[in-house]
Order: C-alpha cells, then sequence, then structure tokens
C-alpha cells in the first residue's frame, strides 16, 4: 500500500470506529500498515484537521475522526 492509498485507509478505519478513538497501535493494526507508516499519516491528517487528538494515556495518544 503506498501514500495516498495508506492515508485513505486509515481515514475509513476513524470513519468505521467513530465516535470511539483509536491509538496508532490500534489504527495501524486495522488499516494493514507499519505504526510508523500510521503515526506520520495521522500527524498530517492532524494537521489537515480531518482528525484530531482525543487524548493522551500515557505514552499512547488516541484519535478521532474530526465530525463537524
Amino acid at each position: 500500500m503506498k501514500g495516498q492509498q495508506s492515508r485513505t485507509k486509515i481515514l475509513e478505519v476513524l470513519d468505521e470506529a467513530y465516535p470511539q478513538d483509536l491509538s496508532i497501535g490500534e489504527v495501524a493494526k486495522r488499516a494493514k500498515v507499519s505504526r510508523s507508516t500510521a503515526s506520520m499519516w495521522l500527524r498530517v491528517l492532524v494537521a489537515e484537521r480531518k482528525i484530531e487528538v482525543s487524548r493522551k494515556v500515557g505514552n499512547a495518544i488516541f484519535y478521532r475522526l474530526r465530525k463537524s
């Protein structure tokens, strides 16, 4: 899976999980991408305001789709 496909799959995973939030590891597992790929795309999607950081638990960061 390359670039935009990974981004699209991550958005789909977060959309399916909404309103639940997911950790980087859970997003990576469900999207079938590496943790580093998931982490990179999650940062990009936060910057694009498509998703948001919903909470932090210890070192784990949880993300959720932004719905208007």
